[in-house]
């Protein structure tokens, strides 16, 4: 008996042995086919990448569908300008390139490594063309306040603030941490298109609408600097209009698009090795980069803005607003009790609007009408959660179309974006 036991189990040894070599092989087998069909995906995505990005690289590639023209129109943009043409033998027709190339000549290219800017635009995602006009920027409002649909923008965690309409309403730009981000007029298809290591600041759109302006932080001799960039909103173009040791913030453009308005704060050397800050409102001409000093303080300017007619500009001066002419450079007071804010010129020149207090639950704008120096109205609208906008400081004021409006942004607690309308009547009505 003893001896049938031990050959019974002798038997079974091997097939034992058998079905641990065979499960062993299952459990390969199917690990194998699971990295197999990984590895396929990621390759099959990095063809399809590939496939997509050869519009973007190849001059000999076939012209691309109308639908994918604005993407070949700005790799255009960026190619070199002694670069071959195209197989087709097409020309880049991208809008900007050609001034793009004039301000490139006259401020040199942008100081990478000092101003930390690096234009950043989303794989898989072009700029289309800009939606119709907005109806909301334009002061037609259903109500007191409408809500704008800044769907990716409002998952940042940072908030957005800053924020500005084009001239013609069919975009808007606004900052989201230390990102720009452009979106139609009316807050749809809104997505990122520059980045940088330091702030990013104020942006402002030019009157024609093709350029943005903005201020961008630096570090130049060691110290902490600041200066005055503008860029295409597809995040091509990138120019540095202002150098140096300087802190300049709060670009403005004129009217006719030449120039460009900005606050400085400059450090000045005492004969006694102290040092002081003085302040400046200063113009560049983009033709040929030339500055002009139009007023000077040891108090606080910031926030200029120019009247419609290019004669004078509005700017801030600690709690004043403060106005100077560009013909004899004379200065005047506005405005008393301004808060953190530029102040907004009507379209037809007669009157500013500046915003007086800022809270939590409500705005007040004052209102001056330039022909009659006694006229100053102030105007006062509930807000939901006005101190979260723009992270604490208040918003720009912008005037319907028609001046019977003014407009501002607002976030409220839930972190919706409102468009608040504040009537203003007529002047001297």
């Amino acid at each position: 008996m003893v001896v049938q036991r031990s050959g019974r189990r002798g038997s079974d040894e091997p097939r034992t042995r058998w079905w641990l070599v065979a499960a062993v092989a299952g459990v390969l087998l199917i690990a194998a086919a699971a990295v197999s069909s990984l590895l396929g995906t990621n390759e099959a995505a990095d063809d399809a990448e590939s496939a997509a990005e050869v519009p973007e690289t190849s001059a000999d590639a076939v012209a691309p569908e109308e639908d994918a023209a604005p993407l070949t129109t700005a790799a255009a943009a960026e190619a070199p300008a002694d670069s071959e043409p195209s197989a087709s033998g097409d020309e880049p027709t991208e809008a900007g390139d050609e001034s793009g190339t004039e301000l490139s000549e006259a401020f040199g290219e942008p100081e990478h490594p000092v101003s930390g800017v690096e234009p950043y635009i989303p794989s898989r995602v072009r700029l289309d063309e800009p939606g119709p006009p907005a109806e909301v920027c334009r002061g037609v409002l259903p109500a007191q306040r409408v809500q704008l649909p800044l769907r990716f923008a409002s998952t940042k965690p940072e908030g957005v603030d800053h924020l500005s309409w084009s001239p013609d309403c069919r975009r808007m730009v606004f900052r989201v941490g230390s990102t720009l981000w452009v979106a139609n007029g009316d807050g749809t298809s809104d997505m990122p298109f520059l980045t940088a290591q330091y702030g990013l600041n104020a942006p402002v759109w030019s009157p024609d609408s093709q350029w943005i302006a903005f201020s961008q932080g630096a570090i130049v001799e060691g110290e902490r600097a600041s200066h005055i960039f503008m860029i295409l909103p597809n995040g091509l173009g990138l120019a540095q209009v202002t150098h140096g040791n300087v802190l300049d913030h709060d670009p403005a453009w004129s009217p006719d698009e030449g120039r460009i308005a900005f606050a400085r704060r400059l450090r000045v050397s005492e004969a006694d090795g102290s040092t002081r800050f003085e302040h400046r409102i200063v113009v560049v001409d983009l033709s040929d980069g030339t500055e002009q000093v139009i007023s000077a303080s040891a108090e606080s300017l910031s926030a200029p803005s120019w009247s419609p007619d290019g004669q004078a500009i509005a700017y801030r001066i600690g709690g004043e607003l403060g106005m100077v002419r560009l013909d004899d450079l004379s200065g005047s007071v506005l405005l008393d009790g301004v808060v953190d804010s530029r102040g907004s010129w009507s379209g037809d020149g007669s009157a500013i609007a500046a915003i007086s207090e800022w809270s939590a639950d409500r705005a007040t704008v004052a209102v001056r009408v330039l022909r009659d120096p006694g006229s100053t109205e102030e105007y006062t609208v509930a807000v939901d959660g006005g101190a979260q906008t723009a992270a604490g400081s208040t918003p720009t004021l912008r005037w319907s179309e028609y001046g019977e409006h003014l407009l501002f942004h607002a976030i409220d607690p839930r972190g919706s974006h409102w468009i608040y309308r504040l009537a203003v009547p007529p002047a001297g009505g």
